[in-house]
């Protein structure tokens, strides 16, 4: 299927820039979680046609390679697990082929109120 990684739905792809880099040189950790919490976050919504979702856990985080300035994270995720209220699946970042960042997310649909609620059916 196009899109998709070794099994892995590709997500999107973030351009890598001087304003992103830590003290080292590299990819500012923070940085990149926040890009893969954002990543994650869409991925949660267009899999469930959940609106409103919130981070829930965010499971140990891999930073298994060093990312600079010019080059571009491309991001994927493995479909979801459903639960009542929430989604679960692993994320990776890579950069060409070599993982730079992996972990599991699990997002919860909340109400008006951020309160908890069940998942709409598939196909609703």
């Amino acid at each position: 299927m196009a899109g998709e990684k070794g099994g892995m739905i590709f997500l999107g792809s973030r351009l890598v820039k001087v304003l992103d880099l830590g003290i080292g040189g590299n990819l500012y950790g923070g940085r990149l979680l926040e890009m893969a919490a954002e990543q994650g976050a869409i991925h949660a919504a267009r899999s469930t046609g959940e609106a409103h979702l919130v981070g829930y856990r965010f499971s140990e985080f891999y930073l298994t390679r060093p990312v600079v300035a010019g080059e571009v994270l491309d991001f994927y995720a493995e479909e979801v697990r459903r639960g009542t209220c929430s989604v679960t699946f692993w994320l990776e970042a890579r950069v060409g082929d070599e993982r730079a960042l992996r972990g599991e997310c699990t997002f919860v649909a909340v109400d008006g109120e951020g309160k908890k609620k069940p998942l709409r059916k598939r196909g609703i």
